[in-house]
């Protein structure tokens, strides 16, 4: 479990490093913010294509090769950011590292390979806390990278950083991964994934449903926080680095110390609905902010709420499957959390740009509320 995790750490400073810089940096082309929000949606729309594909033939192919694939791709991935001279370049890099982004749901169903029912969500945990870490280091430093005046950013050093992080990564994952094809049971039936027909499964769609609905209103947040607190507080990427870091040892603090010792006292039911509520209320208390240390305050409830129910959705949706199924349905769950990433944005840049800086966070928190509401008894059956 260590190599893996380190694998996804170092994979993920190099992405943590290119969050503060592509708002910026796509308004150093004149992009609105309706255009730097697609930025995140051509992304995930990549991302949406490619997940499936690499968790079928992860399944098939065996996860080491997919990681291997992917990481590669991420490398040149970055150069081309690096290097784009238009605001085309920029989306054309982006919509190809969101195809080579599989990376991701590949390395969790490596982790279910090498793990047991009863201790999975431990192990989702601390994957959840690698994704913390990279998320402290990545976005500090590409801050600090890319400068904090919002007008003229430093758009080279952060993607070429990254770069050379994918390829560290890369590395470790060639000398350090073993093969788990042992481990993964043949199903003759097995086709790419669908995320139709994985709502065909009992219990499935609604736990899909629900990632799918947090995810979006996450994604809107995360497309536009940027903006906000250029528009709120003046600041640039170095500025936002330091709260998406801030952020990042939150998810570390509640997935891997917490959320273990939380599970067994209250289940991942319970711990589902709690993460909703946070991530609902820090939603609304951004729109709120009017001090600095407010948007610290919002981002600490966002990220200990989705610190909470990342891991939880992810192993109830995981121990509906039989263990053939794993890396189809975390292509699948993928997928469907790429298609929110899709949708979150690009509703966000129009709320953003045409009704206001608080209208994302203000409707995505109280829609959020609804849903849980809505969803409350479905999520305890789930769990059963």
């Amino acid at each position: 479990m260590i190599p893996l995790l380190l694998v996804v750490v170092i994979d993920l400073i190099g992405f943590g490093i290119i969050i503060p810089l592509l708002p910026f940096y796509a308004e150093t082309f004149g992009a609105s913010p309706q255009k730097v929000t697609m930025l995140m949606v051509v992304f995930s729309l990549s991302q949406f294509i490619a997940a499936p594909i690499w968790g079928g033939l992860s399944d098939r192919y065996g996860r080491r090769l997919i990681i291997w694939i992917t990481l590669a791709g991420s490398i040149i991935a970055y150069i081309f950011l690096a290097y784009a001279a238009t605001l085309y370049g920029l989306f054309f890099a982006r919509a190809f590292a969101g195809f080579m982004a599989g990376n991701i749901s590949t390395a969790q169903a490596y982790l279910t390979d090498i793990t047991t029912k009863e201790n999975r969500a431990k192990a989702m945990g601390l994957f959840g806390a690698a994704f913390g870490i990279g998320f402290i280091l990545g976005p500090a430093l590409g801050g600090i990278l890319a400068g904090s005046d919002p007008k003229s950013p430093n758009v080279f050093l952060p993607p070429i950083s990254a770069a050379i992080l994918s390829f560290i990564a890369l590395l470790l994952a060639l000398f350090l991964l073993k093969d788990t094809r042992s481990l993964i049971k043949p199903n003759k039936n097995q086709r790419i994934a669908s995320l139709l027909e994985a709502l065909k499964v009992p219990n499935l769609s609604q736990l899909i449903l629900l990632s799918f609905i947090v995810t979006v209103v996450f994604a809107s947040m995360e497309s536009t926080f940027s903006l906000w607190s250029e528009r709120t507080y003046n600041w640039g990427p170095k500025q936002n680095g330091y709260i998406f870091a801030f952020a990042g040892v939150c998810g570390v603090i509640v997935q891997g110390f917490l959320i273990s010792k939380l599970v067994k006292h209250f289940g991942e039911s319970l711990l589902c609905r709690a993460g909703m509520l946070l991530i609902s209320l820090g939603m609304i208390s951004v729109a709120l902010s009017y001090m600095q240390y407010h948007a610290y305050l919002s981002m600490a409830l966002i990220a200990f709420g989705l610190g909470v129910f990342m891991p939880t959705i992810s192993t109830l949706i995981v121990n509906i499957v039989s263990e053939q199924r794993r890396g189809w349905v975390l292509g699948v769950s993928q997928s469907a959390s790429s298609l929110a990433r899709i949708i979150g944005p690009a509703i966000a840049g129009i709320f953003f740009e045409l009704i206001g800086k608080n209208s994302p966070y203000i409707i995505g928190g109280l829609s959020l509320l609804l849903i849980l509401i809505m969803f409350r008894s479905s999520i305890k059956q789930a769990s059963k």
